[in-house]
């Protein structure tokens, strides 16, 4: 039996009841972030554009635009949802780079509305959902000289296939078939050093094709389409497709069931590349620690990863995407006090804050060897970063930081995820709204249609 018919069957005959309730409750939450980056994306330009475009494609199995509240064709209100969700790119990580979250959520929501699950099944595929996709992204995880790939995009389609396969109810050999198809034509991993090139385009937020083309193959093997067969075995596999340089066949099952790899996610507090994070933790350490005014600061320079020094180093924005791409951009900030989210993403902050442009050209950036090292070796759960501060008197301050806020070793608490939601949220929801979806989220497993809730996200 190949390795693709065993995956498979692990998740045909996945015992969901079985599924322990401190993983649902932690889902809650990773559903609690991901819709609300989804209502921070839609308040912004791009968010607009996105339901605009959405709108345009009705048709049977409807559900509803995040935010608007429109029912558009599922495969569609997919593709919204997945995108609104990273357009701020403050959604979770997983192993230092794939964002799950944008991906599963969406698809979940939008294929459970339009077929009418309860909250609990929608948990549930969810939860599955991610313990299939992170282990086919170990499966193929490449080595350091293949680094520049941006990959989770094209391996994320399988999350969008088991959740959707899941919920409509596929048979072992519609699933298998489902692999087969969505595997052969998934988003194309890009090149990061082309896919940072300023001015950094809509392009960049990739995620929801990712979502659509799961659900759309998904959908064609339950019409019985075939798809290309065992596409994560042999030479010529999944992992060759993606363009990784490695694969371990036996990572596609390990624990499958019994270490549920959703539990180490990280929630991300700024509007920034992840890589860029504990840099952020670093300065804003140093800042309060020390009642560092902005205008006292003379210079800003960090030490961290080559990625990162690679991606991050510029402080030229033109678009949005540019912005959280920009780790001066980020210091300039926090320097001012601004709060993480759409406030960091205004064409006053991006263009014509003269302040924030000041302290964002005296940031420097170095490649650290060591802290690389450390990111691979922890899978990208470690992202050290050295930041030192200097002030007009001739002080130096220096923090180091190597788990940034967010991460399983520095996690954030309940209270904090519902804080973050919060101002994303408020930004197109009253106080009131932002309670009732709060509640409804913290007791999704008793809803008897998902509808319920997803009625809540539509705007007042």
């Amino acid at each position: 039996m190949s390795y693709t018919e065993k995956l498979v069957g692990r998740i045909t005959n996945f015992k969901r009841d079985s599924i322990p309730s401190n993983v649902i409750e932690h889902t809650k939450m990773f559903i609690l972030d991901s819709v609300g980056c989804a209502i921070g994306g839609y308040a912004t330009g791009p968010g607009k554009e996105i339901v605009a475009q959405a709108k345009e494609f009705s048709g049977a199995g409807k559900a509803s635009l995040i935010g608007d509240g429109n029912k558009v064709s599922a495969p569609f209100a997919c593709w919204a949802n997945s995108s609104l969700a990273n357009v701020l790119d403050m959604d979770d990580v997983f192993a230092g780079t794939a964002h799950q979250g944008n991906c599963l959520v969406p698809t979940a929501l939008g294929i459970g509305e339009s077929r009418k699950k309860s909250g609990l099944e929608v948990l549930q595929a969810i939860i599955l959902g991610f313990e299939v996709g992170s282990r086919i992204m170990m499966y193929c995880w490449p080595s350091p000289s293949k680094a520049r790939t941006y990959f989770p995009s094209t391996w994320q389609v399988f999350d969008a296939v088991t959740v959707t396969g899941v919920l409509l109810g596929l048979s072992e050999r519609q699933l298998y078939h489902a692999f087969g198809l969505a595997g052969t034509v998934p988003p194309l991993p890009i090149d990061m050093q082309k896919f940072v090139e300023r001015p950094m385009g809509f392009s960049k937020n990739v995620f929801g094709w990712t979502a659509f083309t799961g659900v759309f193959w998904t959908k064609m093997a339950q019409k019985g389409a075939r798809g290309t067969p065992r596409i994560f075995d042999g030479d010529a596999g999944f992992w060759a497709i993606m363009g990784s340089d490695y694969h371990d066949f036996e990572k596609l099952l390990e624990e499958l069931g019994g270490k549920y790899n959703i539990l180490e996610t990280k929630y991300k507090p700024y509007p920034l590349c992840t890589w860029g994070h504990t840099s952020v933790d670093g300065f804003k350490k140093i800042l309060e620690e020390n009642n560092i005014r902005s205008k006292d600061i003379e210079s800003i320079n960090v030490k961290t990863l080559k990625r990162a020094v690679d991606f991050l180093s510029s402080p030229k924005m033109e678009t949005i995407y540019d912005a959280q791409f920009s780790l001066p951009h980020a210091l300039s900030m926090i320097a001012l006090g601004k709060k993480p989210g759409p406030e960091w993403m205004s064409e006053e902050n991006m263009f014509h804050n003269q302040d924030a442009t000041a302290i964002a050209q005296k940031v420097t950036m170095e490649i650290d060897s060591a802290a690389e090292e450390i990111f691979d070796k922890e899978k990208g759960l470690a992202i050290p970063a050295t930041v030192e501060v200097k002030t007009a008197d001739g002080k130096i301050y220096v923090a180091s930081v190597k788990y940034s806020k967010g991460t399983p070793n520095n996690p954030f608490d309940v209270k904090e995820l519902k804080d973050k939601f919060e101002t994303l949220a408020s930004s197109v929801f009253s106080e009131r709204r932002i309670e009732n979806i709060i509640s409804a989220i913290e007791r999704l497993d008793e809803l008897k249609d998902i509808s319920e809730f997803t009625d809540l996200l539509r705007k007042e």
